[in-house]
């Protein structure tokens, strides 16, 4: 009889394995002398020329990465979540690869086993997990944002950069060809001298704004709660926490600017070769001493840039808020194709003409398009809309088959040891990030222009913000990057 699928999930998570030294070292060997016809035939990879990886964090997001790696030809040794009830179904899709609930006993115990480890865990661990991994020599993949402080961002950029080893971020849509168009247009100059900056998104999906913590209680039994919590000091478990409303909450998340910022700001950041904001100030409803806003407008002004030398504004907006963004409605007699801006975009508004677009993984629909001239001529607007799209489709030609997802750069990346060939730069992606958590810094001091200094990398003022640029795990997790 077929065990039901849901049935299956529950039994498997319900005796996961603890994998020892010996063990994991004998099932290692065993692996290693399987066949290439063993593995599916003639003209497999071989074990020992597989790119080897560690998934932490395998349900949700997680459960995702593994496939993705799966597909970009990584082969996964070690699974470890601290929860295997909701990684019960990836643990039974892999049922003969290690697992582990601790990373550091497994980075211990079973690290000799594999090449790389992809992070897929809430923001408060990825620093935590990242640095671990880098000083052990492994190559990193971690999702967005590399961290919930300024300070940790810091240390991964300068551990990576330090060891040698190659740390890619999971903004997805860096690699895409949304993200050539929008390069192509501002360096063709086709938007001509950029103007302002406007990105947002429909998030937050989870609550935000509390103002106190959730009643304490006993954590699934499938739960490691200390394990969860990881460097972050000791608190009562509660069901507000999980299993994705951590992103609310500011001990653990990000809010709704960490985890949608890394892919939104992305073309702004890359294409206009951003640093970090002098100046940051929010409008929002005030975040609480223990979560973020329901909602947010930030603004950045950035100092001079290649592209912009007289500097640029960006505003970020969520929880419902959103620019005016000029809508197309499609001409169905000319078969013409209308145009919305949709629940999370970008926007880069030029002396010429404006661009509007999304490079968030999972709006395919939403390659850049031109949106408005300056002069309101509807002929021009169409030219400059039909030259876009024929220049995308040019790009995706160019490319054809040879394109690489993210995925692939960082493993091809990885085993050449060759940082450099990433198109998703780690020195961009660290800036990006940073950016996007000064932002989160500013929700709680609104109306307030909070100036950062560079060369200090601290706020001039007020000065009560640093104490939120970085915070000292408890024991038995490091930040140290050597």
């Amino acid at each position: 009889m077929t065990v039901p699928q849901a049935s299956q999930v529950r039994r498997c998570a319900s005796t996961p394995r603890r994998s020892f030294l010996k063990r994991s070292t004998l099932a290692a060997a065993s692996v290693m002398l399987v066949s290439p016809e063993a593995l599916g035939g003639p003209g497999k990879t071989a074990p020992s020329d597989q790119f080897r990886f560690a998934q932490i964090g395998v349900g949700g997001q997680g459960a995702r990465d593994v496939r993705r790696m799966i597909h970009a030809g990584g082969t996964p040794v070690a699974l470890c979540d601290v929860d295997v009830q909701r990684a019960g179904k990836t643990f039974c899709q892999h049922p003969d690869v290690e697992r582990f609930t601790d990373y550091r006993i497994m980075l211990d115990e079973f690290g000799d086993e594999f090449d790389a480890v992809v992070i897929s865990t809430p923001d408060h661990s990825h620093a935590a997990i990242g640095l671990e991994a880098i000083r052990r020599g492994k190559h990193v993949y971690m999702q967005c944002p590399m961290a919930r402080t300024f300070d940790e961002v810091q240390r991964l950029k300068t551990a990576a950069k330090k060891s040698g080893v190659v740390l890619q971020v999971g903004n997805q849509g860096h690699s895409s060809l949304h993200m050539r168009v929008f390069l192509d247009l501002v360096e063709s100059g086709t938007l001509g001298n950029i103007q302002s900056v406007h990105c947002w998104t429909d998030r937050p999906e989870w609550p935000q704004g509390m103002q106190s913590y959730p009643v304490g209680t006993t954590p699934p039994i499938s739960l490691d709660w200390d394990l969860w919590l990881g460097p972050v000091a000791d608190r009562p478990f509660g069901k507000g926490f999980l299993p994705v409303t951590w992103r609310g909450w500011s001990e653990f998340g990000t809010g709704a600017l960490g985890d949608m910022g890394c892919h939104l700001l992305d073309p702004a950041f890359t294409a206009l070769k951003l640093g970090l904001p002098e100046r940051v100030t929010a409008d929002c409803e005030q975040a609480t001493s223990i979560a973020y806003p329901v909602w947010s407008q930030i603004e950045m002004q950035f100092g001079s840039t290649s592209v912009c030398p007289n500097g640029v504004k960006l505003t970020w907006y969520d929880g419902g808020k959103q620019p005016e963004t000029p809508t197309i409605i499609a001409d169905e007699e000319r078969g013409e194709p209308g145009f919305s801006a949709g629940g999370n975009g970008c926007m880069i508004v030029g002396d010429r003409c404006t661009v509007v677009g999304s490079t968030l993984a999972d709006e395919p629909d939403q390659v850049p398009e031109i949106v408005a001239v300056a002069s309101d001529d509807e002929a021009e607007l169409q030219t400059l809309r039909d030259k876009t799209r024929e220049r995308a489709k040019a790009l995706t030609n160019a490319d054809g088959d040879k394109t690489l997802s993210h995925q692939e750069q960082w493993i091809h990346a990885a085993r050449d040891g060759k940082a450099n060939e990433l198109l998703s730069d780690l020195e961009i992606a660290s800036t990006m990030t940073q950016s996007a958590l000064l932002g989160c810094i500013a929700t709680r001091y609104p109306g307030q222009t909070l100036n950062w200094d560079a060369s200090e990398n601290r706020f001039q003022g007020p000065t009560e913000a640093n104490s939120f640029l970085s915070f000292e795990p408890r024991e038995g997790y490091s930040f140290d990057v050597s």
